[in-house]
């Protein structure tokens, strides 16, 4: 059995740094295990390659956009850079940016920390050089490159204005969807007016579907798809794609006069109209003929004010003529003097088509 003075022997042996004999608890003291390391470490220069039109960054051979500003991208460049040990506790970094030119930074990194026990801090200067290559949606659209052409046309008729511009915004509608779920080359090459309605120029056959698809849906229309073979690439055979798509004549929000009756569009598969009559509010199905006429759409409608009302009569101003007329009162509308009220004319004839009260 070791006598008292062994065992203190023991305990001041295991007390004392075996390099440096600097009291320990264990082992090399703090001071030697810190000299063994690299608490900290961090590359002297980081680089990142965007594109000067759109601000996208390509990783590798990878493009992809981003939302944040350049200074937000060079700290995320210097943290990737950055390596600490896992021993370092009480971490704390900051760092200074500054433009010494267009494309390049200074960064001034600053690290403090405790590592076994000893504080430490050490100051990194990082050089970040910033590239610039145009991304491949850049050269693409700067190319005019496209492989689909939609033409919105009417049927018997041109398009509207309204429906020329709905028509745009549905497609560009379709592309901020197509960029926020990343697919950067799905996009709109141009929109242009035609003395028949309007293109819509589309960067992918996919994306192009989907939008005539979109359109289709939202006007009841027809659509077409005329392909072409423009050549090969590495054995596959490329294709550009001409969509018509037809808009009905009748409309949703048009209003038609039926057998003495007014009625408002509400869909249509094509063949048999939707439709409210705007007298009583019923809901009336009318099969689509070419003898149906159309005296507006409801997104045109004038504002008439109300100057009395009697029971179910309504008198109203004509906004044209300043001449005073008397109508039914739709079911529902509880306009009363001084209320404003929504008209459509057919030829002489004023037609309510909504209220406001």
């Amino acid at each position: 059995m070791p006598s008292l003075s062994d065992r203190n022997t023991m305990s001041i042996r295991e007390a004392i740094c075996p390099r440096c004999g600097s009291p320990t608890d264990d082992g090399l003291c703090g001071s030697c295990r810190l000299n063994e390391i690299e608490w900290a470490v961090i590359q002297p220069r980081v680089s990142a390659i965007l594109c000067p039109t759109c601000g996208s960054r390509k990783v590798g051979s990878t493009w992809s956009d981003i939302e944040v500003d350049r200074d937000t991208l060079g700290r995320s460049l210097i943290f990737e850079s950055l390596r600490m040990h896992k021993d370092l506790k009480n971490q704390d970094v900051t760092v200074d940016i500054r433009d010494i030119s267009s494309n390049r930074s200074r960064a001034e990194v600053n690290i403090r920390g405790v590592c076994y026990g000893i504080p430490v801090s050490d100051t990194f200067r990082v050089l970040i050089a910033w590239g610039k290559e145009q991304c491949d949606r850049c050269c693409r659209i700067s190319g005019s490159y496209y492989e689909g052409i939609i033409q919105v046309r009417g049927e018997g008729r041109l398009p509207t204005e309204w429906e020329a511009r709905r028509s745009a915004e549905i497609a560009f509608q379709a592309e901020d969807a197509a960029q926020t779920g990343g697919d950067r080359l799905s996009f709109v090459s141009s929109v242009d007016a035609t003395k028949d309605g309007v293109d819509i120029i589309v960067s992918s056959l996919g994306f192009g579907q989907g939008i005539v698809n979109d359109i289709s849906s939202y006007f009841g229309a027809k659509s077409t798809s005329h392909p072409k073979l423009v050549g090969e690439k590495e054995g596959k055979k490329l294709y550009r794609v001409t969509w018509s798509v037809r808009l009905p004549r009748i409309v949703r929000g048009d209003v038609i006069a039926v057998a003495g009756r007014y009625f408002q569009v509400t869909g249509s598969d094509g063949t048999t109209l939707r439709t409210r009559d705007l007298l009583t509010s019923a809901p009336r199905s009318i099969r689509n003929e070419e003898t149906i006429a159309v005296i507006g759409n409801r997104r045109d409608a004038e504002e008439a004010m109300v100057t009395f009302r009697e029971g179910e009569t309504i008198g109203i101003l004509d906004p044209g003529s300043h001449l005073p007329h008397e109508l039914p009162a739709p079911a529902g509308c509880r306009a009363d003097a001084g209320a404003i009220v929504s008209i459509l004319r057919d030829g002489e004839t004023l037609v309510i088509v909504g209220c406001q009260e």
